[in-house]
């Protein structure tokens, strides 16, 4: 059996492992080669890439190994180190050992490493290939395996198995292929399309549309003027850092330990904002190693419950409520951990009391609780709602980003919000169980995407505390601009002109889209996804609300236990499998690496994979 993996990222690393142990239990011959057009690890964890882009999970909570908690129906399994124990075990002789580009770096990371912090993506890089070469060492005597540094453009299906095309015009059959393309490119929108061509046409014009920020070339951003950035999620934080550290720039801590920033002289002066015009919140200290927040409301159980006591239906709202209850739950609890405050209640009586109520704000207040202390999620969500418009926007940032260090410096599992926030890794399972069990129509489906999603990237999938920091000393340093809400962009007299909503406006030649594609299968541009969809065996998923109106989620359709891809007929394709980030609004949350010791998604769909190909 002749299987094919489309991609040497994390998701794919795994299920190797998976289809080796499944390949020890025959006899018959399995030959396994993953391709990939970026070196083992992939595109994202590239480790020729920028050592200064970060990962945004800490080293302890990282694994390409399967754990005790993953049920294997293969009778073997490799377990090994996850990325911290692999760092401080076996990376420094392996980095010494080959001599990677970024060689001195990664010691530099590996002597000072640590399970609670993070470190750069390119590192985690180095660990993919550690982990495929540790599998090399271990092929049953019935296992060829391979990789190839190739691109996948084309598969055909032909009888029971399928015609593999490679960019150098090579062609193969195959029997099983694995697609896990990871985040690929999209057709430029209109409004894209008009400033590359007006770069095109002016030579002082300068326009980067979405990319990897590790594939942008920033080196023609002129120092001292100004640049754009639109974007303030993930990709800002690896721009900016690009654009600082990466010019020769450096920060220290005064006496307080407040961070600030020494200038190369080499920066230009960036003008970054968005639609909300907030970064993502701070991730907090980590204080967890394998443990995870057990919720007290928000459970399947009691989704399951309310669903049934509504002809199997569950609303957004409903679903909302409960969620906001167990958010606002941990938030108090957290809060009155606190013992510099003398509390003016019993803490076992204040918690009960929450506990049984439906709303926990006004309980709150009840128990006396200072607003200061409320659950404010006006705050949460629009915080720049209620600025004055006498107050700069500048000023207002400063003190936000200051809050949100001061409370994600308690601690992931302590901190008011951090602590709250970051709740929502731990129970992303619940969420995915409400999402697959059919409570939804596509009515209330809609409302979760436009209403959820964008809450949940807010508050649990920001940067590191470091990057929050590196924020606010940039804007004190006057090297960073934030926009106010609504940052819009047009071309004026080969110019970019950007805007906010006070009318701010900046005239600039040089302007960045500091984020990456939606997963889109209708606007990609990657030739394998292209050519699947136009072929009709790849199909995006798509929903037929009450009123006859129908939008898409962008996402391609695959069974979700299985992941076998399902074509434009609605009819699965055997032996074809798609899964993680292209998959994204059929599935939910798929940009996140393994993590040890919790049943993880992405080493149990690895499991189902490997299960649904050799039986």
């Amino acid at each position: 059996m002749k299987i094919v993996l489309v991609g040497a990222g994390p998701r794919n690393l795994t299920l190797l492992e998976r289809l080796m142990a499944y390949a020890k239990e025959t006899t018959k011959p399995v030959d396994i080669t993953l391709y990939d057009s970026f070196p083992i690890g992939g595109r994202v964890w590239n480790p020729d890439q920028s050592p200064l882009f970060l990962m945004n999970t800490v080293t302890r909570q990282l694994t390409l190994f399967p754990d005790p908690s993953i049920p294997n129906h293969a009778a073997t399994a490799t377990y090994g180190p996850n990325f911290y124990e692999w760092a401080i075990t076996y990376g420094k002789e392996y980095v010494q050992r080959r001599h990677f580009v970024n060689g001195e770096h990664f010691l530099d990371e590996i002597a000072r490493i640590n399970p609670n912090r993070f470190t750069s993506r390119a590192l985690f890089g180095v660990y993919s290939q550690w982990f495929y070469e540790r599998l090399g060492t271990q092929i049953p005597g019935n296992v060829m395996l391979s990789y190839e540094r190739k691109q996948v453009l084309d598969v055909t299906p032909q009888d029971d198995q399928y015609e593999i095309v490679l960019d150098d015009g090579t062609n193969f059959m195959a029997d099983k292929v694995v697609m896990s393309t990871g985040m690929v490119d999209n057709q430029l929108s209109e409004e894209q399309q008009t400033f590359t061509d007006a770069a095109n046409a002016h030579e002082n014009m300068l326009y980067i549309g979405p990319t990897h920020p590790a594939e942008a070339n920033l080196d023609d951003v002129p120092a001292r003027q100004k640049v754009v950035l639109r974007g303030l999620g993930l990709s800002f934080f690896d721009y900016l850092a690009k654009l600082t550290i990466g010019r020769g720039g450096r920060f220290a801590r005064d006496n307080n330990g407040v961070l600030y920033y020494l200038p190369s002289g080499k920066e230009p002066h960036i003008i970054a904002g968005s639609r909300r015009g907030l970064p993502l919140h701070a991730r907090g200290i980590n204080q967890k190693t394998t443990e995870s927040y057990q919720p007290l409301f928000f459970t399947n159980k009691k989704l399951d419950q309310l669903a049934a006591e509504n002809d199997g239906q569950l609303s957004y709202d409903d679903f909302f409520k409960l969620l906001k209850k167990e958010l606002e739950y941990k938030h108090y609890r957290n809060t009155i951990n606190d013992f510099g405050i003398t509390w003016p209640f019993n803490a076992d009586h204040f918690m009960t009391a929450l506990a049984e109520s439906d709303d926990l704000n006004k309980t709150a207040r009840q128990y006396v609780v200072a607003e200061e202390y409320i659950m404010d999620w006006q705050r949460i969500l629009n915080p720049v709602a209620d600025i004055p418009e006498e107050v700069e926007y500048s000023d207002f940032m400063m003190n936000y980003l200051t809050w949100d260090i001061n409370d994600a410096y308690k601690g992931n599992n302590d901190a008011p919000y951090a602590g709250a926030f970051d709740m929502l890794r731990d129970i992303r399972s619940v969420i995915r169980h409400y999402l697959d069990a059919g409570y939804l129509n596509a009515d209330e489906y809609e409302k979760f995407l436009r209403h959820f999603n964008p809450l949940n990237t807010l508050i649990s999938v920001g940067p590191p505390i470091l990057r929050i920091e590196q924020m606010r000393a940039l804007i004190e340093t006057g090297l960073l601009t934030i926009a106010s809400p609504g940052l819009s962009a047009t071309v004026q007299d080969n110019h970019f002109v950007a805007r906010d909503n006070r009318n701010n406006e900046w005239t600039v030649d040089n302007l960045v889209e500091a984020h990456l594609s939606a997963p889109s299968l209708s606007h990609t541009i990657n030739p394998l996804m292209s050519n699947l969809r136009e072929k009709g065996i790849l199909s995006e998923a798509t929903y037929t609300k009450s009123d006859g109106t129908t939008y898409s989620a962008g996402g391609t359709r695959m069974n979700k236990q299985t992941m076998t891809a399902i074509d434009q007929q609605d009819q699965e394709v055997p032996g074809l499998f798609i899964w993680g980030v292209p998959t994204e609004g059929w599935s939910w949350f798929t940009t996140f690496s393994p993590r040890p010791g919790i049943t993880d998604k992405n080493l149990s769909d690895a499991e189902n994979i490997a299960q649904t190909i050799f039986e």
